[in-house]
C-alpha cells in the first residue's frame, strides 16, 4: 500500500537531517526525533482536512496546482533555500491545515523531542512543503487517487500512532483536540480517536 510517510522518512538522509538541524540551530539527533514526530502529525492534519467535505476540494486543488513533487526531488536545493514559490510556503500550509492548533503541535513536539519551541517553530514550516510535495509526487506517479487521500493519509497516521504510544498520544491531542488520556488509551483507544478523526467510527 502506498505510504506517504514511509517515502518521506526514507527521503530524508542523515545529511538532510544535519542540514535541517543547522537551519533550526539544533542537535541532529534531537532534530531527527522531532522530524519523526512532526511528519506523522502533518500527514494526519492533511488527512483530517481531506476528510472534511468543506475543505477537501481546496486541498486537492492546492496539490494539483502547486505541489508537483519538485521539492522532494531536489531536497538539497530546497533545504538550502534555492527553491521558491507557493510550493515552499510552509507557513501558509501550516496555517491552513493546523490553524490555531499550531501552538499545541509545537508544545507537544518540543516535549517529545527535547528541542525548544523556537526550533520546532522553525522546523514545521520546513517540513510542511515536503509533505505536500510527496503527496503530489505520488499522486502524479499513479500511487493513488486524490479521492483516496483520507484513506492513504489516515492509514499512515494510525500506523505511526500504533508504533509509538507517546506519538499516538500527541496525535490524538493535537488532531482530536484533547489529551490522550481524555480521548482514551489502551486497546482501541488511540485507534478509535484517529478512526473518528478520519471519518471511520
Amino acid at each position: 500500500m502506498t505510504s506517504v510517510l514511509d517515502e518521506l522518512r526514507s527521503s530524508l538522509s542523515d545529511d538532510h537531517v544535519n542540514e535541517i538541524s543547522q537551519r533550526i540551530g539544533a542537535d541532529p539527533a534531537r532534530t531527527r526525533q522531532a522530524i519523526d514526530g512532526a511528519l506523522p502529525l502533518l500527514v494526519g492534519a492533511l488527512g483530517k482536512e481531506a476528510s472534511d467535505p468543506q475543505r477537501a476540494a481546496g486541498l486537492r486543488k492546492a496539490i494539483e496546482e502547486d505541489h508537483d513533487g519538485s521539492v522532494v526531488d531536489d531536497l538539497g536545493s530546497y533545504l538550502s533555500g534555492g527553491v521558491a514559490g507557493r510550493s515552499t510556503n510552509g507557513a501558509g500550509i501550516l496555517q491552513h491545515v493546523l490553524g490555531d492548533r499550531q501552538q499545541a503541535a509545537v508544545q507537544g513536539l518540543s516535549a517529545r523531542s527535547g528541542l525548544d519551541m523556537s526550533a520546532i517553530s522553525s522546523l514545521l514550516p520546513l517540513l510542511a512543503p515536503l509533505v505536500m510535495g510527496m503527496i503530489g509526487k505520488q499522486q502524479r506517479g499513479g500511487g493513488f487517487s486524490l479521492d483516496n487521500l483520507t484513506e492513504i493519509l489516515g492509514g499512515d497516521t494510525k500506523r505511526a500512532a500504533g508504533d509509538s504510544p507517546d506519538l499516538g498520544d500527541l496525535l490524538g491531542s493535537v488532531l482530536g483536540g484533547g489529551s490522550g488520556q481524555e480521548q482514551g488509551q489502551g486497546q482501541g483507544g488511540i485507534g478509535d480517536v484517529l478512526g473518528s478523526i478520519f471519518g471511520k467510527r
